[in-house]
């Protein structure tokens, strides 16, 4: 078993099995897990699937007990994510993508943090109008293209719906924490059989390719992250030991409003996704 130096906890990778195994006292809420035919809808080909292939696991609520009334009071949530090895029809293997909902005030929604703890991670970033209720009608306004490497960290801004891809050469592992009272919305996203990139990879060579099924899709900028210590994001310490150091840090995981334009100063462009790979 390997152990997830990178998470800053006793999780390790079974790797005969896929498996991740977590050592007392730390505490597992569930776990889920998504294959192909679950992702119908939301690849870029969709021909000659193999429909129980994994794509992705899922494990919710991580937590020390000795953490867990703080973690609820701040109504925070730890969870990992596993997204498998491979490509499906040139595809790198993803998550769903999603947005996240306004806060009450509507003037800004949720953010999230994503910590990749095994591998490397595109994040397609994209900002869109009428979102929530009306998908016909969506207009893509930015779309950022994100690398972010193991034991880097992205917070994803608010605003932008998300996707996580897995484009290194083995599996791709991270953590988020994330604001439980904030909506997750996935049927936007599936309107449009995914995100407005799709990610491929051909002799080991990641390109972007337009979702025809968009409309007037800007062309997308390329980042990187950057560090910022002041909102609990250092590269090399974890996510969760972060938080236990310093749990007023993530304040702005509840709060979006006052945080929107230093969140967007941590992604540093760069002149095209292969720059952006290199880093």
């Amino acid at each position: 078993m390997q152990l997830l130096k990178n998470s800053g906890l006793p999780i390790y990778l079974e790797k005969e099995s896929n498996k991740l195994a977590f050592t007392a006292p730390l505490q597992l809420g569930s776990y889920g897990e998504k294959i192909v035919g679950q992702m119908l809808g939301l690849l870029a080909k969709e021909e000659n699937l193999e429909l129980s292939t994994k794509f992705y696991d899922v494990y919710r609520a991580i937590r020390y007990p000795d953490d867990e009334e703080r973690l609820k009071r701040n109504r925070y949530q730890y969870d990992i994510t596993y997204v498998m090895d491979g490509l499906v029809n040139g595809e790198c293997k993803k998550t769903s993508g999603h947005y996240h909902g306004f806060n009450p005030q509507r003037t800004n929604t949720y953010p999230e943090v994503y910590e990749v703890i095994e591998g490397t991670a595109l994040y397609v970033l994209q900002r869109a109008k009428n979102f929530e209720s009306d998908p016909e009608g969506i207009i893509i306004e930015d779309v950022i293209l994100t690398v972010v490497k193991a034991g880097q960290t992205i917070i994803i801004p608010p605003n932008y719906g998300h996707c996580s891809i897995n484009i290194g050469d083995g599996p791709m592992i991270f953590s988020n924490l994330a604001y439980i009272p904030c909506p997750v919305i996935y049927d936007s996203v599936r309107y449009y059989h995914g995100m407005s990139y799709y990610v491929f990879k051909t002799d080991g060579e990641v390109k972007a390719e337009l979702n025809q099924r968009y409309s007037n899709v800007p062309e997308p900028k390329f980042a990187v992250v950057k560090e910022n210590e002041r909102l609990g994001i250092k590269f090399g310490l974890p996510i969760y030991q972060s938080y236990q150091q310093n749990p007023g840090a993530f304040e702005f995981l509840g709060n979006p409003d006052a945080y929107v334009d230093e969140i967007m100063s941590m992604l540093e462009y760069k002149e095209n996704l292969k720059d952006a790979i290199i880093g």
